[in-house]
């Protein structure tokens, strides 16, 4: 049996070798952990909140979608086009029924949130004033497109509504 010595240069070359393919590994994971904590905290990657609820429950989604088509209401959101130095804006809601009359008494609940920063959803109560016309103020510091979307109960009835809007963040400063 012969032992085989390892010359002192081929066991450097071997502990560099492998300590740069062990620094090859830690600097990977490295950057996946930067990537990962940058993303994370990332408004612009998020999921639109209860759309897995909405996918499970299909069917009656749908059967209120129809339900809510059927009563013939109409509705259009306006928002002003200057807001103060924190881009709060009023949002308006005009609302009519199939006689293109206004819905006065109803409770309205709207969701608004810029498509690019789907984690900051804004849930809001609008304020009735009257003639089917119900106002809030919201938080408009994006321009792009924006997505409004909410229910409108009167009595029995329920309505739904969405209308996405192209937005300038232009503030009165």
């Amino acid at each position: 049996m012969s032992t085989r010595t390892i010359p002192q240069n081929e066991k450097t070359a071997q502990f560099l070798w492998t300590g740069l393919i062990l620094m090859f590994f830690l600097i990977q994971a490295i950057i996946w952990t930067f990537a990962i904590s940058i993303t994370s905290r990332d408004s612009s990657h998020a999921v639109v909140s209860d759309y897995d609820e909405q996918a499970l429950n299909w069917d009656e989604v749908q059967r209120q979608r129809a339900l809510s088509e059927s009563l013939g209401w109409n509705s259009e959101i306006r928002v002003d086009s200057t807001g103060d130095i924190r881009g709060n804006r009023v949002v308006t809601l005009v609302l009519k029924d199939h006689d293109e009359q206004p819905v006065d008494n109803a409770t309205v609940s709207l969701k608004a949130f810029h498509r690019g920063r789907a984690a900051e959803v804004q849930f809001v109560t609008l304020e009735p004033k009257g003639a089917g016309v119900f106002t809030t103020t919201l938080q408009i510091r994006h321009s792009g497109q924006w997505l409004f979307s909410g229910t409108a109960i009167a009595g029995e009835n329920q309505f739904l509504f969405e209308q996405q809007l192209e937005l300038d963040s232009n503030r009165n400063l």
